[in-house]
């Protein structure tokens, strides 16, 4: 790379570019005239790479205009805060959309404190060998993709940028961490306005219902095992009308909409306070009531009791089938007639809220078991008995609620599908780094592009 110090004027620039842009218009030309029969996958071709050439010289100039804008006096030790020496011209190559850039900066240094520093890095995010959107695509499409390999195989196919799959993953290293910090000083702030909240005096404002659902998966962390990782789905109620498929009558029913995601690895406690920082973000406080969906975990009705004491809760309506099933299985060993009538006869009674009922029924019926059968039945009647106020399905359905954790189900199978795949196995630090990018992506651009612009300016 030419490090020469001789600094060329804008004149000289201008006319060095549009020398280098009439080369390239006679090289297109010239490409045509040996090719009259080319299809116009051919030209495109052709332009792109004679615009990438161009984008690349171009961008490289800018930047040595650029370096000679810095200030006259040098700047100050960021340690020491002495005035640095300036050392002389020394090369940078990056990655960037265009391809590799070059570019020559002056670079000062501080004997007292044995660093150095080029200024003109700080100033254009250049303290790294690839370009801010190079680095936003790569942190974007890790949150989108399944692998490391496949965000790098994407950039290539679309960009000019060529970037290797252990800079792929320092790159998430780098801005997953920096969101993650954004994501705890949004927290502290709605932390703070908290304390000043006082209780409104007139009606709340305008605002869809909202709910909060929560679920966990496992992740294989090296030296570790597998661990769990918790999420959180915060959404709008709406209704929509549907068909009910016991009756055929079309009804209007609350929906999940406005999805967006949190995620934690490890303890309840965090991901709790991740939960009501994004359901406060998105106006919580002013929505006129909220609901808390789980699959009966005791973690989940914790939250709910320390964050969001005044909801609906419910138990999601699958889980709850899927527990009365597990009972069906145990007490008719054949799929028979008599189990088909036993097990929709008490899902009928389970969705009109009559849990207890199809508690009693199952426990009659273990009786007539011999253990363990019998105990693995009782079990089922439990969880029917403990969670039988958090079941009233019919009800909270004629009012607009959701009955069902689809949102969160399908939110933690998307979490799982970049963290599970055949032979992954991850540092705490990785899958730490990681998910708060994976929760930003999938809870919408914009959301992405509010984190991004924040973490990029860290």
């Amino acid at each position: 790379m030419n490090t020469d110090p001789k600094r060329p004027s804008p004149g000289a620039v201008k006319r060095a570019l549009l020398e280098e842009a009439e080369s390239l218009i006679d090289e297109m030309l010239e490409w045509q005239q040996h090719h009259p029969d080319s299809d116009f996958d051919g030209m495109e071709t052709q332009v792109q790479e004679l615009r990438r050439r161009f984008g690349q010289k171009l961008v490289e100039r800018l930047l040595e205009l650029q370096e000679q804008r810095r200030p006259a006096a040098p700047p100050v030790c960021p340690d020491c805060q002495r005035p640095m020496r300036y050392k002389g011209m020394v090369g940078l190559t990056f990655e960037s959309f265009l391809g590799v850039v070059e570019v020559a900066r002056g670079y000062y240094y501080c004997r007292a404190c044995q660093k150095g520093l080029c200024p003109l890095d700080g100033q254009l995010h250049l303290a790294e060998h690839w370009s801010g959107q190079v680095a936003r695509a790569v942190t974007w499409l890790n949150g989108q993709t399944q692998t490391y390999g496949e965000s790098v195989a994407i950039v290539a196919e679309l960009t000019d940028a060529r970037i290797s799959k252990s800079s792929s993953w320092r790159v998430v290293q780098t801005y997953g961490a920096r969101i993650k910090a954004e994501l705890a000083r949004e927290e502290e702030r709605l932390k703070a306005q908290a304390r000043e909240w006082s209780t409104p005096g007139g009606p709340p404002a305008p605002h869809a219902r909202m709910g909060v659902a929560l679920d966990g998966g496992l992740v294989c962390l090296r030296g570790e095992g597998w661990k769990e990782f918790k999420a959180g789905c915060v959404f709008d109620v709406a209704p929509r009308r549907q068909r009910d498929p016991r009756t055929g009558d079309v009804e209007s029913y609350g929906h999940a909409v406005n999805l967006s995601y949190v995620a934690h690895l490890g303890e309840p406690g965090p991901l709790g306070w991740q939960v009501w920082t994004e359901a406060h973000r998105r106006g919580w406080r002013a929505a006129p009531a909220g609901q808390v969906v789980g699959d009966g975990a005791a973690w989940v009705w914790g939250i709910r009791d320390d964050h969001f004491p005044d909801t609906e809760t419910v138990v999601d309506w699958y889980h709850a089938t899927e527990h009365l099933g597990k009972a069906k299985q145990r007490l008719f060993a054949a799929e028979t007639a008599a189990g088909t009538r036993w097990y929709n006869e008490l899902e009928l009674a389970l969705y009109q809220g009559h849990a207890d009922r199809v508690a009693q029924r199952i426990t009659q019926a273990a009786q007539a078991l011999p253990e363990p059968a019998r105990e693995e039945v009782l079990q089922q009647a439990h969880y029917f008995t403990q969670q039988q106020h958090r079941m009233h399905y019919l009800a909270l359905r004629n009012d607009g609620w959701v009955i069902g954790s689809g949102m969160i189900e399908s939110g933690v199978k998307r979490f799982k599908a970049r963290f599970v795949g055949a032979g992954m196995r991850w540092s705490r630090a990785g899958v730490e780094n990681l998910l708060p990018v994976r929760a930003a992506v999938l809870s919408g651009e914009q959301r992405f592009a509010e984190l991004w612009q924040r973490a990029y300016a860290a």
